[in-house]
């Protein structure tokens, strides 16, 4: 099996962190260390289990596999745990009975799905505008229904702080051209909905840089 360093997985991830954590899986996937890991990782799961089937059967199985993800692929894990200040962790769609259709995914644990993940590369404005464009330039192409948007959502960070981002581009009810919207979705804390993208980026900027306490 060929070694990875951890340089090479963050060479690997970080330039489709902030565009598709999808092609983030794949990249993951389909590298040779992990393919092998899958493949014996699920033959010692599924060896281990005995005579408990179904269900909770292929729940033992996982938390077997998620349980030895760390031993086997330490490089992978401290990665991405660096790559995302450690917010992202990891997932997997295990599939017992054909490992190689098996996925990892860098999940965030949040109660909404992300898509993207963004650091804030200063506290600024422009550069909380520059994050909230980075979401915005993922949003799904092609013409959005009628009250149908095009959505997507990002993780936008900073340090210890971190904010959903949802972008959404609907179409005019006049039928002429499109229009986004923005909603910032803080831990702890009641939506921001139906926001400009103007409008957005100073609150996303005082939301992951104000002192705390202050407005």
């Amino acid at each position: 099996m060929t070694s990875l360093t951890k340089d090479d997985w963050k060479a690997r991830i970080a330039p489709h962190l902030s565009t598709s954590l999808q092609t983030v899986s794949e990249k993951i996937t389909q590298t040779e260390a992990v393919q092998t890991w899958l493949h014996d990782a699920s033959m010692e799961a599924a060896a281990g289990l005995g005579q408990v089937s179904g269900m909770q059967a292929e729940m033992q199985g996982y938390m077997r596999m998620m349980n030895d993800l760390e031993a086997e692929l330490p490089e992978l894990v401290a990665a991405v745990e660096e790559l995302t200040d450690g917010y992202g962790t990891f997932d997997l769609h295990w599939r017992p009975l054909q490992p190689n259709f098996s996925r990892l995914y860098v999940d965030f644990n949040r109660d909404y799905t992300v898509k993207l993940f963004v650091r804030l590369s200063e506290c600024s404005t422009p550069a909380a505008r520059e994050a909230l464009a980075t979401v915005i330039d993922a949003l799904p192409k092609g013409e959005p229904f009628p009250n149908r948007p095009n959505k997507i959502t990002g993780l936008v960070a900073r340090n210890d702080r971190s904010v959903g981002v949802r972008a959404k581009e609907h179409l005019r009810e006049e039928g002429a051209g499109t229009y986004q919207s923005v909603t910032l979705l803080p831990s702890g804390q009641d939506p921001l909905e139906k926001l400009d993208p103007a409008e957005a980026a100073p609150r996303l900027y005082r939301l992951l840089c104000s002192e705390p306490g202050s407005s």
